[in-house]
Formats: C-alpha cells, structure tokens, sequence
C-alpha cells in the first residue's frame, strides 16, 4: 500500500504522535502549584492542569507512551502471528481440530481478563499491559492469517503451482502472502485503534500502566475531578485519542479499498 493523499495526513499525524516528545516545551512531571489551573500562556501553550504540569508537554509525552506500546505489540503479532498462522494452516499441516479448539477459546477471552490475571501476577505496569496485549491480539491475528492462507491455498492458482513443482516456501512467499498481505495490514490498522482505546480504558480505571507514567487514560481521569472547573483539561486528551484512532482507521480503511 503506497502513501497517498488519502493517507498522508493520518500518517503524519500518526508520525508527529510518536516524535511528538521532542517538541514538548516542559517537563511533564514538574509540578508547579501556584500555577494549578492556570491559563495558557506562552510557556504554557494549552495550560496547566490540577498540579500545575503543563498539559501540552503531558498530551505530546502520553501519545509518545500510548504509541509505543501500540506500535511494539503490533510489530510483535504481526511477526509471530504471520509465523505461527503459516505453520498451522493448510499449506503445512491438514485442519487440526485441536488448534481450532484452542484458538477459538482463548480468543473468546476479553482482553481487559488477560491484563487482570497479568497484573494479579506481576502488579500493574508497562511491561505488563504489553504482554496483555500481545497475548490476545496475537491468537486473533494468528486466525485470521490461518484462514487467509487456506483460503488462498485452496484457489486454482496454488494447486497448478504445486502441480508445476513449487515448494511450500516459494508458494507462500512468493504467491499467497503478496495477495493477502493488505487484509493483513487492515486488520493490524484497526488493532492499533483498538490497542490504542484499551490502553486509555485500562489507565482509566486505573488497572494501566502505574503510577508516575504520562498517558491519555490516566490524564482523562486526574481531569475528571475538575471536569466543572476546567472541561478542556478532558477534552484535550479525549481529543488526541479520537484523532489517533482515528488515522488508524482511515489507513486501514484504504488498505482495504485496495
């Protein structure tokens, strides 16, 4: 899938998000009191919240975290999960009753259950929501390659490519990955959006990423107290949230036109 003008301005958005912590003009953890709530200004460009942190460096910082986590999980259930969907599908084994089985139970498990048996195990934290949501997403991107993959095996393209000679390695490779491989980057897209409100959701109600850890999740709830006081303070992190998920959706939706 090329970058095109369709694409292009959720890309940079996606792309200034992630790189969005070079710009901050404050540290998002100096806690200045006597300029709780206050005004923006031209050291404060959106204000400063309950604590008197500046809440632009603190919306540029949690979409750095948010971000990283998304982008790391996804990297790591594309690869597994193209991996392990290859080697259980039909091109290297006949339909196996027993992985189904497993597949279709442990994908029927919410991911927030996964991050409370994590943290229930090793308390709450980065490394801990990153493991949550590489377990769930990955067994739903494992199937959705397995059933990709069968269903392309099964077309008359692949059975002359056997018929002519072609090893399993050329035929997955070199024929069937090329012509999945958008649904393939549909789906991740849309996970990334669904990563994105998970790690919100988890942060706030406060089962995330812990204490002292900027993010989206937890700055919507700490501006819930002050929602009659100053609403923008919700706003400005709901916002961000909604434009990110957002560009996600609208690269995946394009892969999917294609």
């Amino acid at each position: 899938m090329k970058i095109n003008k369709r694409t292009l301005f959720p890309f940079l958005v996606i792309l200034f998000i992630f790189f969005g912590s070079f710009f901050a003009p404050n540290d998002p953890l100096e806690v200045n009191l006597p300029l709780r709530f206050a005004n923006p200004s031209s050291k404060y460009l959106l204000g400063n919240d309950s604590m008197g942190r500046c809440v632009l460096s603190r919306i540029l910082y949690g979409g750095k975290t948010t971000l990283f986590m998304v982008m790391t999980a996804s990297i790591i259930v594309f690869t597994l999960g193209l991996l392990l969907g290859t080697l259980t599908s039909k091109v290297t084994m006949k339909k196996n009753v027993i992985v189904d089985s497993i597949i279709n139970a442990v994908t029927a498990i919410p991911p927030i259950a996964y991050l409370i048996i994590f943290i229930a195990s090793w308390g709450n934290g980065i490394k801990t929501t990153l493991i949550a949501l590489v377990v769930s997403y990955i067994l739903r991107f494992l199937r959705l390659v397995r059933t990709q993959i069968n269903i392309e095996y099964d077309k008359a393209y692949c059975t002359c490519m056997i018929s002519l000679g072609a090893s399993k390695t050329r035929l997955v490779l070199v024929h069937i990955l090329p012509n999945i491989l958008l649904d393939l980057v549909h789906y991740i897209c849309l996970s990334c959006a669904d990563m994105i409100l998970a790690i919100t959701g988890f942060s706030f109600i406060g089962i995330g990423l812990g204490e002292n850890v900027v993010e989206w999740g937890s700055m919507i709830l700490e501006a819930r107290d002050s929602i009659f006081i100053k609403p923008e303070l919700i706003i400005y992190p709901i916002f961000a949230v909604f434009i990110t998920t957002m560009s996600f959706n609208i690269i995946a939706k394009e892969a999917n036109r294609r």
